[in-house]
């Protein structure tokens, strides 16, 4: 097995273009066996290429011997001299666990590896795991993209175990005499996985002794189906985009609303696969048919969940965020620089012979002492008042987005410019604030909102 891994880790420094030897990986740490396999093999590699490794426990308090789980994990990272980190997930008891724990594990992982700066996420999911999960997308009706099953590699994430039968993974921790600790909830049938994995597949194996390889060749399939559409489809979805970033796509709404049920799954599928690197779940064909209809009927302002990915309607557009909770949240003040993004916008700040304002609402002409002060980029306020250039009277930001027809999430990714003071200077787009004229004394400066990345 530690020859599938070294396999593995090369190809995966050769797609990188990373020496082995600089690689760094966050690996998602247990303390059950497959992890301590995984974790354990790492290290005998690591001590022959000198790679990176970092683990990170969850402990999701779901049992009484949670704690001692985190122990037994905190003392082998202590004995073997490897950087650890921990977190505490505590799921809401209305949400879906299994799904809302895998979900909060994911998003954590990708902040850390984000902060640390590790190339790769590895976990320890193995064959078994896959035939699982496969099999529950049989038992669900799931479309064939779903059947593609567990992905190796997604993003940052890569399971290099996944070929591997567990059986196989449990002899190699007798044979090494690798320890290990058994999570309690493993065996409570509550949990749909569990009760998939103890009851209801070595029954149905019985039933059916090539269950295992119908499934595993159903998921190649699909995963030759997918990647020939993708192939086809590659370049009609990039057309569809107008604007992108790391959390928001922009997508043309009148041409999804063109798509059969077949072309909207393939392109949800490209969208969620190339900009925001995580996999979403999907489900029946009645889950295709009811998104259809909310994107060809519902108003503008209007929500759609899509696991992961939430969906806004705003006028004539599609909006795909990857993280909505975080995107509501109220973000940080942040100074103006050269080049600073805003959600999918950015700025750029180039000299300028202009001595008036920019009569162009994406350009803003000021003098050095006020970009020297310092510029800053926040989302509006109430009560934000602006005094326009071309007025003599303070007008509310909200009047200023009535008039212009500013939707409620086109207000939320508002950029709005404002001095050390917190005074607005410029509504990029929508309006230039009255300043003192002191081009006689100082150069200018002429600042650009570019609106689509």
């Amino acid at each position: 097995m530690i020859r599938i891994l070294k396999n593995k880790l090369i190809n995966y420094s050769n797609e990188l273009t990373i020496p082995l030897q600089e690689l760094s990986m966050l690996v998602s740490f247990s303390g059950g066996v497959d992890s301590m396999v995984l974790v354990s093999l790492l290290l005998e590699l690591r001590e022959e290429y000198g790679f990176s490794v970092t683990l990170m426990h969850f402990n999701h308090n779901a049992h009484v011997k949670a704690e001692i789980c985190e122990k037994f994990c905190r003392s082998f990272t202590i004995n073997n001299n490897i950087e650890y980190f921990n977190r505490d997930l505590f799921i809401n008891q209305k949400d879906n666990f299994e799904s809302s724990s895998r979900e909060k594990r994911y998003t954590e992982l990708n902040i850390i590896a984000d902060k640390i700066r590790s190339h790769l996420i590895f976990t320890a999911h193995h064959l078994d795991d896959q035939i699982e999960t496969l099999y529950m997308k049989m038992l669900d009706n799931s479309d064939w993209i779903s059947k593609i099953g567990i992905r190796e590699k997604l993003g940052k994430i890569r399971r290099p175990l996944l070929t591997v039968r567990k059986k196989e993974i449990k002899q190699i921790a007798i044979d090494k005499k690798i320890s290990w600790i058994e999570d309690p909830t493993n065996n409570d049938l509550s949990f749909r996985r569990n009760l998939v994995r103890k009851s209801l597949l070595p029954k149905a194996i019985i039933l059916n002794n090539k269950l295992e390889n119908q499934l595993l060749v159903e998921s190649q399939n699909s995963k030759v189906t997918l990647n020939l559409y993708l192939s086809e489809f590659n370049k009609k979805c990039e057309d569809l985009i107008l604007q992108n970033s790391k959390q928001i796509i922009t997508v043309d709404i009148n041409a999804i609303k063109k798509m059969d049920i077949e072309k909207l799954k393939i392109f949800i599928y490209w969208c969620s696969s190339n900009y925001f690197n995580i996999d979403i779940p999907i489900k029946t064909r009645n889950f295709w048919i009811e998104l259809s209809n909310y994107l060809n009927n519902s108003q503008t302002g209007s929500i759609y969940i899509l696991g992961p990915i939430t969906l806004i309607l705003n006028r004539g557009e599609l909006l795909l965020i990857s993280d909505y909770v975080h995107f509501l949240k109220e973000p940080k003040k942040i100074k103006l620089t050269q080049n600073k993004k805003w959600y999918n916008s950015i700025f750029t700040i180039v000299n300028s012979d202009n001595s008036v304002l920019s009569i162009d609402k994406n350009q803003c002409s000021l003098t050095e002492d006020i970009i020297n002060d310092g510029l800053y980029l926040r989302r509006w306020k109430n009560g934000d008042k602006i005094l326009s250039s071309n007025s003599t009277q303070h007008i509310l930001l909200s009047n200023l987005f009535i008039n212009n027809k500013i939707s409620k999430i086109g207000k939320l990714m508002q950029p709005v410019v404002v001095n050390k003071l917190d005074n607005i200077v410029w509504v990029p787009g929508l309006a230039h604030a009255k300043l003192p004229n002191k081009s006689s004394l100082y150069k200018r400066k002429l600042l650009e909102w570019i609106p689509a990345l």
